[in-house]
């Protein structure tokens, strides 16, 4: 196995954000659709991670059950901390897709580079070079110009908007340093798996005493969408995502993830027509360049185990 911090192990942690990222893309179109046939963000909140954390699980339990192994300390640290930040993104992801469309979620939501390179050197002694600083700095530009040149003019920052859009940010930068703290220490397959299970238990306790509309779809069409949504953004992507943080820094995998707005729009495009102005294109140009100068700027010791 390719061990952390060697050139080896960062080159497959940044293809595996970058993976999971590509994937994550694909989220916003999925959404839209389930929304459409009628299935509620709070409903989509709850079935996504189910979904996504049985596959894997399955999956994992069939080729090397051991691998899930932890104690009861690990057990809750990833069921109560890594499942906290994942059931806040989840939900607040969605009810701001709902509330206020993917451009303006997508603009919020990629704030978090930014925080978990704030965040990143108190919390786990990672501190940003100012050139790290600097691609961040790109890369966050690079979104909103992005989210500025789609050809159908993005939703307006209402209050719903700002709250939800806001608090996805925050809790993805949240997961994100989670996953930094405990996929070297618990390893990437139980940070996964423990942290999506305790997000649903939480959804499952939360969403009935907070009055949301949660009724199962009654459609196969709508069951095809939330099967393929939840194995591909959240048993594969998670996974890679965990996996990556095991092997590179928090704010390098934070900015590797900024290739999810690109392959949003690509995957617009082609799927729902909704191009982009040049404006939009150049901030695809600026989100590749930020990506690439974070993989081509890490060095030796930039990824050791927090």
């Amino acid at each position: 196995m390719t061990s952390i911090g060697s050139p080896g192990g960062r080159l497959v942690g940044y293809l595996e954000a970058i993976a999971a990222a590509c994937l994550w893309g694909s989220s916003g179109i999925f959404a839209v659709h389930l929304f459409r046939l009628g299935v509620r963000p709070e409903t989509v909140a709850f079935l996504r991670p189910a979904v996504g954390v049985l596959a894997l699980a399955l999956a994992v339990f069939a080729r090397n059950r051991a691998a899930l192994r932890v104690g009861a300390r690990e057990l809750v640290v990833l069921a109560v901390g890594g499942g906290a930040a994942v059931a806040v993104f989840q939900v607040s992801y969605l009810m701001s897709t709902d509330a206020v469309g993917v451009p303006t979620t997508v603009a919020l939501l990629y704030l978090a580079p930014a925080i978990v390179a704030a965040a990143a050197g108190p919390l786990l002694r990672e501190w940003p070079t100012a050139r790290r600083v600097g691609l961040v700095a790109l890369t966050v530009v690079g979104v909103w110009l992005s989210v500025l040149g789609a050809k159908e003019i993005p939703s307006a920052f209402g209050g719903s908007g700002l709250l939800w859009g806001g608090l996805a940010g925050v809790s993805y930068a949240s997961y994100t340093l989670f996953g930094r703290f405990a996929t070297p220490i618990y390893g990437s397959v139980p940070t996964t798996v423990y942290s999506t299970a305790g997000a649903c238990v939480l959804l499952a306790l939360w969403l009935p005493l907070s009055g949301s509309a949660f009724t199962f779809p009654v459609e196969a069409r709508s069951w095809v969408l939330i099967g393929a949504f939840g194995v591909l953004t959240i048993g594969v992507a998670q996974f890679l995502f965990f996996d990556a943080l095991g092997r590179i820094e928090a704010s390098g995998a934070s900015v590797a993830t900024a290739a999810e707005p690109a392959t949003a729009a690509v995957l617009a495009t082609l799927i729902l027509a909704q191009g982009l102005e040049p404006l939009g294109w150049l901030g695809i140009c600026l989100i590749v360049a930020g990506v690439m100068g974070v993989g081509l700027s890490a060095t030796p010791g930039s990824s050791r185990r927090p």
